[in-house]
């Protein structure tokens, strides 16, 4: 669901930083589906704050579609008011300096914190569906390669280089990871947390910094961290084939002999669709041969393709 928060804060709030793809296909997603409120309130205001609780927390990397909407429609009431009266009072948009609340969202909250959840998990739903399933396993694929690369690196180099990498915005310090402000200034925050959810997304070029918050908040959630995804295959290819990255080659591993798309993302611990996205580039580079068997696909490396 944090890929659908920041395509939604780029539409609206810098729309000429997405493609001209992206940003055709997610205005035509709001629009063709009257997701009006999940447009202001996603949308960042001219302030730039998007309420935090429509990226939930997640439970588990890459968590599924049903699992964050069901997050985001029971948030607790008490946590929808406190983000919510914060962006219409001062994060978002600011009743003394031009840039009131917008009608749309204070009639919602008229009718509650509770209705307001559950129609922006509805929104959300219509606009992941509109704007982001059809590239999701390509997305997908790319965001795992991310962390099987920052993973390397730690083992490879230690935590603090790691961090130091993640985003042009972002130093490891003496102990204190300092956030970098596109103005200039740098924020501290001190925050008495068991732990930091880092996560990369594919709609953000600087690291940005959520739910990070001053103690008795209701319903606090671990500071988050959402950074640029590395390129696609992030790890340096092998010199023998310029298709084969890391996740790639953990495929090809485990095609010595046949096996099926299912098969392939349990033994790798991938989803079918993160699975079947790589066997479907490396089949039309001729590095696997595909063949049916009943009702299966079965792939199966070519020799040397290793």
């Amino acid at each position: 669901m944090g890929a659908a928060k920041d395509l939604l804060r780029l539409v609206g709030f810098s729309p000429g930083t997405l493609t001209p793809q992206w940003r055709a296909r997610a205005t035509e997603a709001l629009s063709r589906n009257r997701l009006g409120l999940l447009a202001v309130v996603g949308g960042g205001g001219p302030l730039g704050y998007a309420p935090d609780f429509i990226r939930p927390e997640p439970p588990a990397f890459l968590t599924d579609i049903d699992t964050a909407l069901h997050q985001i429609a029971t948030t607790p009431r008490e946590r929808v008011h406190y983000e919510l009266a914060g962006a219409v009072n001062g994060h978002a948009w600011d009743r003394g300096s031009g840039h009131p609340p917008p009608r749309q969202l204070l009639r919602a909250l008229e009718r509650g914190e509770e209705y307001v959840a559950r129609r922006l998990a509805d929104e959300m739903a219509r606009f992941w569906h509109g704007a982001l399933a059809t590239s999701w396993p390509g997305i997908r694929a790319r965001l795992e390669a991310d962390v099987t690369a920052r993973a390397s690196e730690i083992a490879r180099s230690g935590l603090a280089e790691a961090l130091n990498h993640l985003a042009p915005n972002l130093e490891w310090r003496e102990g204190e990871l300092i956030v970098h402000l596109r103005t200039g200034s740098i924020h501290r925050l001190t925050v008495d947390a068991d732990g930091v959810i880092l996560t990369p997304s594919v709609f953000v070029d600087w690291a940005l910094f959520c739910a990070g918050e001053p103690p008795g908040v209701p319903a606090p959630r671990t500071p988050l961290i959402v950074y640029p995804a590395g390129p696609v295959d992030c790890l340096a290819p092998e010199r023998d084939h310029p298709l084969i990255g890391a996740m790639r080659r953990r495929l090809l591993a485990e095609l010595s002999q046949p096996r099926s798309t299912t098969e392939l993302a349990q033994r790798l611990y991938l989803s079918p669709a993160t699975a079947s996205y790589h066997l479907q580039i490396l089949h039309r580079a001729g590095l696997v041969t595909r063949t049916r068997q009943s009702r299966h696909v079965l792939y199966q490396r070519l020799g040397g393709a290793v």
